[in-house]
């Protein structure tokens, strides 16, 4: 069962990047599904772990391509970038060390903050970048 299916909606028009995304949505997918089954800590500390691990390798191909192609909101961007990979990784950290547990609230926001992402600061450079 999926919680996020694809929509041509969040197409940036960068086939990398949108093959990128659909990656991160299975993720998602993924994690909600092992939740759902009742999973053991481990599995989903592993399935949150190669989310977050995904997330870092996509944002570094969005990043290089900014720099390629001097992007305009390219710092504002990046920033975001920063931030979402400091909340999650305290968040993984303090789920690895038992301080904090996988919960519903947890997915919910990874998935908002994908979708949010995605439909809001992707869709920015959608204009200038696509075709380069």
């Amino acid at each position: 069962m999926s919680v996020m299916n694809w929509d041509e909606k969040y197409s940036v028009g960068i086939m990398k990047i949108d093959d990128q995304h659909k990656k991160l949505i299975a993720l998602v997918n993924k994690l909600y599904e092992a939740m759902r089954e009742g999973k053991g800590k481990e599995v989903l500390i592993s399935i949150l772990a190669e989310t977050l691990e995904y997330t870092k390798y996509h944002f570094e191909t969005e990043e290089a391509m900014f720099e390629k192609f001097s992007y305009s909101l390219k710092s504002e961007h990046m920033k975001e970038h920063r931030d979402l990979k400091e909340k999650v990784d305290k968040l993984y950290l303090d789920v690895e060390k038992g301080k904090a547990t996988i919960t519903i609230e947890v997915f919910h926001f990874l998935k908002d903050w994908i979708v949010t992402h995605i439909m809001q600061s992707d869709q920015k450079y959608k204009s200038e970048l696509a075709g380069k």
